[in-house]
């Protein structure tokens, strides 16, 4: 039985999927990793733990299935926008810089006031510090030492593919996401490079996500437990595969996701452009994908678990039992509105519609008798309100979108998943496999000839379980609280900036 492997390294953690050449789940397993805050607006991994999760959560899959020498091909995906560095003597220079890290804030001011339509006109993208130009313009800076001693840049699933096959590439996806990329040529942006005075030597060699970039080595092979010279794809970033293992593979396909972020996406036929959010080639070939993209949204409710419910949070994991159900029953015991308290996912800064590093995360309307429950609830919401933000900008598109596909790891939440369907006020759909790594996993069947295409392996493999209608009643509710939520953003931006500023001179 020919079976496929997809590894998803996502940024709380790793997934791996196996499945066959109709679509059906065979094994997974999955890892959690940390992120490591040292200073305020500061996001940052070890890459050993990437190798770590990837190589365990692949065992736990082959130990599932008995035997890994079915498996036909593998294909990696990953978060995008990271600045992972290597020197000549194949050391990491420093630990990842992650996408939503907004230490470049500055540099990524200064690139917008003086280069911003130029870079806008190459790369389809305004500098944000969510992109790696700005992130090492940071470098070049600040650790200029580190600076100098670049020999290669990864992006995530392009080392991890490393360890497994010592190639050295990347795809047109991951190019794009670090706003080094010439988006209308698709190749690298000598332009751009100078900004920086960056060698462009230094960037990898581009492939489709869906070519072969080499075949599993004795190494991995041995830590793994997969057989010798099975091909890898290349991959894709880990929203691409995540999109296209929803079924998003035509024009006006729309996905809503919540994972670590939350994603509002829709496919086009040609590349449109929108300073308001990002553009990326598809996976899907001659098909392009907009992304409206928040910082935090998963990542809200994982920090409310580990800060607020940390004591509920151990008793469950020594039980062996899922902590966010219990969250989650507490949060529906709450009205909408959450008691009267308004929940803003700025744990990072912000994207879309914002675009302010600056901002914070906060709880407004908190009274003494409110408890565990409000903060749960509201959290749920303020999320909701923030993918709304995104959606009201696919509404002024000109483009006819689909019903929605509402995926990641947000969307296993029935509560959560009701209530972002109310909010935002449209039909969305729940696919059975809704992750990166499925989306690999099809992709690994593309690369060698499983499937003909990306529209072959989605007729074939893709599926939908659920239909959620939104209640309209609610809906109503949710939009005078909507309404404050932007009110309370304007109010408190300046002072946000003004917080800045003061951490800044610390």
């Amino acid at each position: 039985m020919e079976q496929l492997l997809g590894v998803d390294c996502g940024t709380g953690g790793c997934k791996t999927t196996v499945i066959d050449k109709r679509g059906k789940l065979l094994a997974s397993a999955s890892q959690e990793y940390p992120s490591y805050y040292l200073y305020s607006g500061w996001s940052e991994q070890n890459p050993s733990d990437w190798i770590e999760a990837v190589v365990n959560t692949i065992r736990k899959c082959v130990d599932q299935l008995g035997s890994g020498k079915n498996i036909q091909s593998i294909s990696f995906s990953a978060s995008t926008h990271n600045t992972l560095l290597e020197d000549k003597e194949g050391n990491i220079i420093r630990p990842c810089i992650m996408w939503n890290d907004q230490r470049s804030y500055l540099e990524a001011d200064e690139l917008m006031a003086n280069h911003g339509e130029e870079i806008f006109s190459i790369g389809m993208q305004l500098p944000t510090p969510t992109w790696t130009l700005p992130q090492l313009l940071w470098l070049k800076r600040n650790e200029k030492e580190n600076f100098d001693r670049i020999h290669r840049y990864y992006c995530v699933k392009d080392y991890v593919r490393n360890f497994f096959t010592d190639d050295w590439s990347t795809d047109t996806v991951d190019a794009q996401g670090t706003l080094l990329f010439d988006a209308r040529k698709m190749q690298w942006s000598e332009e751009l490079c100078d900004l920086l005075g960056l060698p462009i030597s230094v960037l990898p060699p581009i492939n489709q996500s869906k070519d072969i970039a080499g075949y599993l080595t004795e190494k991995a092979s041995r830590a793994t437990g997969l057989t010798q010279g099975i091909p890898v794809v290349t991959g894709c970033s880990d929203t691409s595969a995540e999109d296209f293992g929803a079924g998003a593979v035509s024009e006006g396909d729309l996905i809503i996701k919540l994972a670590t972020a939350a994603n509002v996406n829709v496919v086009t036929n040609n590349p449109m452009p929108d300073k308001r959010g990002f553009t990326y080639p598809h996976v899907v070939e001659g098909t392009w994908y907009n992304v409206l993209a928040t910082n935090s949204c998963a990542s809200s409710y994982r920090w409310l678990r580990n800060s607020i419910f940390n004591e509920e949070m151990a008793a469950y994991q020594s039980a062996k039992k899922d902590v966010y159900v219990l969250m989650d029953e507490l949060a529906d015991e709450m009205p909408i509105g959450a008691g009267g308290i308004l929940y803003h996912p700025f744990l990072q800064g912000e994207r879309c519609p914002y675009y302010d590093s600056a901002l914070k995360a906060s709880f407004t309307g908190i009274s003494s008798e409110m408890d565990k429950r409000n903060l749960a609830r509201s959290v749920l919401e303020g999320v909701a309100y923030s993918i709304n933000d995104c959606y009201s900008i696919v509404r002024t598109m000109d483009i006819k979108t689909k019903d929605a596909r509402l995926i990641g790891g947000g969307a296993k939440s029935t509560l959560w998943s009701q209530i972002v369907c109310d909010v935002v006020g449209i039909p969305m759909y729940l696919p059975e496999n809704d992750d990166s790594s499925f989306g690999g996993a099809l992709l690994a069947g593309i690369g060698v000839g499983i499937f003909s295409d990306a529209r072959d392996a989605a007729e074939k493999c893709i599926k939908m379980k659920k239909k959620l209608e939104p209640n309209f009643e609610n809906h109503e509710k949710y939009n005078e609280y909507y309404e404050l939520y932007k009110e309370v953003v304007q109010a408190l931006k300046p002072i946000y900036r003004k917080l800045q500023q003061i951490e800044s001179k610390e």
